[in-house]
């Protein structure tokens, strides 16, 4: 996408008024560098039955029940089952917050939500490309807001889920960071940009860069 959006751009400018022939052109564009736009979801899908198990795992397995993440002196996410429980905060947060029975986000503080939210925001900034237009920008915007809104849906999911997405992220991150970046290749293949394919202006004479000056004959009285 990031290749193509110059394309698609110069589509757009040539036809401003007319969205049935924009769509056109860039399905035609689609189907000439052989890309499907679909293709980078195919691995979400694949994942979802891996999320829902695990989901589901860690809400029911027994093991994880009042299982300690540091050490069972520590009250912290003393049980990976369920929420990480940093601090409670009822007393002092209104009702429609921290009810226990109709309250959005429960009595607790829980941390862990928020450092996976955190790390889905990093990755967004390192992986989404820069927007090249206002549609591109607004769906990276979208992207953003859902993305906050998953955290507090997410914010009482238990705290062994948020572990794994926190190791996930992570992973991701460093893998982004060590790899080498690949290099774009011109048509030719051999990395040359434009400036290398056009040819070489010859040195001036006088070695300074300028053109050297005509020297007319002298004329004879």
């Amino acid at each position: 996408m990031q290749e193509l959006a110059p394309e698609i751009q110069k589509i757009k400018d040539k036809f401003p008024d007319d969205p049935m022939k924009q769509h056109q052109a860039v399905q035609e564009l689609y189907k000439k560098h052989d890309f499907n736009m679909f293709g980078g979801c195919l691995p979400v899908f694949i994942q979802l039955p891996i999320f829902i198990g695990l989901y589901r795992c860690l809400s029911v397995d027994i093991d994880l029940r009042d299982a300690a993440l540091f050490s069972e002196s520590i009250q912290w996410a003393s049980n990976l089952a369920g929420p990480d429980k940093l601090f409670y905060w009822k007393e002092w947060m209104p009702a429609f917050i921290a009810d226990e029975a109709d309250g959005w986000l429960g009595p607790f503080f829980n941390f862990f939500p928020l450092i996976t939210v955190a790390l889905f925001l990093v990755q967004q900034k390192m992986f989404t490309p820069p927007a090249t237009d206002d549609q591109t920008r607004m769906q990276q915007q979208m992207m953003m807001y859902m993305t906050v809104f998953m955290g507090f849906m997410f914010f009482k999911v238990p705290a062994g889920l948020c572990i794994y997405f926190i190791t996930s992220s992570l992973w991701g991150i460093c893998e982004r960071k060590l790899l080498p970046k690949s290099k774009p290749k011109d048509s030719r293949g051999d990395g040359g940009g434009v400036a290398a394919r056009l040819p070489a202006k010859p040195a001036s004479p006088n070695g300074s860069g300028k053109p050297s000056p005509t020297k007319r004959p002298k004329q004879r009285r």
